[in-house]
């Protein structure tokens, strides 16, 4: 066994990334090494390259599907690693990747690049150049370098903002609410990113006094948190949220709630509505009460039926009041 190991003498390679996909689903990858592997692929094919296993990281359990699955590498993407098996260099372990600036898209003709001619991504700005669109950008997310950040998220965010939303009227004042604008400003490197290939974004920016948590849907559904504590979550689908026990809210504040469609609540149990102060109701419409059994309003304390307070009933003209009476 030491002997096949190398006597702990291990020879380590720089290489490109050429398939992701492993039959075994165990997360391995073929690499064409630099020095190892001609670059022509009529030489070596990429289905002859060796896969190669992936050192996971430490948070990992790699064992019965606990802890990160072992994917994310892409085509195209530069690894460094070494031959577990050491002169023999038929093993090899992928450590980790790197990162860089790349010259040129990928040329899907030769080996040491993405087959399918995908990554790295070109710039539509770039012009082209020896065949090939001029990258000339760095690996690191821009959100993280805060570049060209109107090609990025923010932009469609800062742009789709909801605005003039209408409060409702009455003891609240009536007027309108926006959206909070997102307070995007990182500094490079405070900004942690974690960006997938279809566009869903993780941000951890502990950029001082821009602070904030951002978890975004390439549909663009989020939700981030800003500097100063506050919240905005945007759903452009559907929302179903389910709780199998109690719900508890507290708003210490005012509470607006805008429906631009129709609004229904059932509830099966009993529904008690209280409040210290007035009680203020606006229908710009019919307004329908049905009730199968008793009706009971007190004004001023008095007792079933009471009226030693003062009630009042206005009508439009040509308005109705119907009260029927089963026995």
């Amino acid at each position: 066994m030491l002997k096949a190991y190398g006597h702990g003498q291990s020879n380590f390679w720089y290489g490109v990334v050429e398939d992701i996909d492993d039959p075994e689903m165990l997360g391995r990858l073929r690499v064409r090494i630099f020095g190892h592997h001609s670059e022509s692929k009529q030489d070596i094919p990429t289905t002859h390259l060796p896969w190669a296993y992936v050192i996971q990281d430490t948070r990992s359990a790699s064992i019965s599907g606990i802890g990160e699955s072992p994917t994310g590498i892409l085509r195209g993407t530069h690894v460094v690693g070494f031959f577990r098996d050491g002169k023999n260099a038929q093993e090899p372990i992928v450590l980790g990747t790197i990162g860089g600036i790349p010259q040129y898209s990928a040329n899907k003709e030769l080996g040491h690049n993405d087959p399918s001619g995908q990554y790295p991504l070109a710039d539509e700005d770039n012009h082209k150049g020896h065949g090939a669109s001029i990258v000339l950008e760095p690996d690191t997310n821009r959100l993280a370098r805060n570049e060209k950040i109107n090609k990025t998220v923010v932009k469609k965010k800062k742009d789709g903002v909801d605005s003039d939303v209408p409060k409702a009227n009455g003891l609240m004042g009536g007027g309108q609410w926006t959206e909070k604008e997102t307070p995007y400003d990182a500094k490079y490197p405070k900004n942690h990113v974690r960006y997938s290939e279809t566009g869903h974004i993780e941000e951890w920016d502990d950029t001082p006094g821009k602070e904030r948590l951002h978890t975004y849907h390439r549909t663009g559904t989020f939700e981030e948190i800003h500097p100063d504590g506050t919240r905005v979550t945007k759903i452009v689908g559907d929302d179903y949220e389910i709780m199998h026990k109690d719900h508890m809210l507290h708003i210490k504040g005012n509470c607006h709630i805008t429906v631009d469609g129709d609004s229904k609540i059932y509830t099966k149990g009993n529904v008690d509505m209280e409040t210290d102060g007035n009680f203020h109701h606006t229908c710009h419409g019919n307004y329908t009460v049905n009730c199968d059994k008793t009706i009971r309003m007190t004004a001023g304390g008095g007792g079933y039926g009471s009226r030693s307070g003062n009630s009042t009933l206005n009508m439009s003209p040509g308005g109705r009041v119907d009260i029927n009476k089963e026995s």
